[in-house]
C-alpha cells in the first residue's frame, strides 16, 4: 500500500519475484485497488505454502501455533438500555 500507485506497483512487483523465486511458495492471485482515502493503490497477493518435505514423505509432522497478541476484550454495552433502566 502506497499512496503513490507506481512505488505500490513497483514494491509490490519486487516482493512477487522473490516470493516466485522461492521453492516453498506458489503466488496465487494478484489484485491491485486504488486506496479508499485518498490517491494510491494497495496489491494484494494470494500466496500458497507448498506442503512441508516431511508431509511429502509420508511422515508424521507436529506443528504448534501460539499467538502472539491478546484477543482483544469486547466491552459493548449495546445490550443495556438507555439511561441506565432495566
Amino acid at each position: 500500500m502506497d499512496s503513490d500507485p507506481g512505488k505500490a506497483q513497483r514494491t509490490a512487483d519486487a516482493v512477487q519475484r522473490a516470493l516466485e523465486a522461492s521453492p516453498e511458495v506458489v503466488v496465487g492471485n494478484v489484485s491491485v485497488v486504488p486506496n479508499k482515502r485518498g490517491p494510491g493503490a494497495r496489491v494484494f497477493m494470494e500466496v500458497l505454502f507448498l506442503e512441508a518435505p516431511a508431509a511429502r514423505s509420508n511422515e508424521d509432522q507436529e506443528v504448534t501455533v501460539e499467538r502472539a497478541d491478546r484477543p482483544r476484550r469486547h466491552t459493548s454495552r449495546r445490550g443495556l438500555p438507555r439511561g441506565g433502566r432495566t
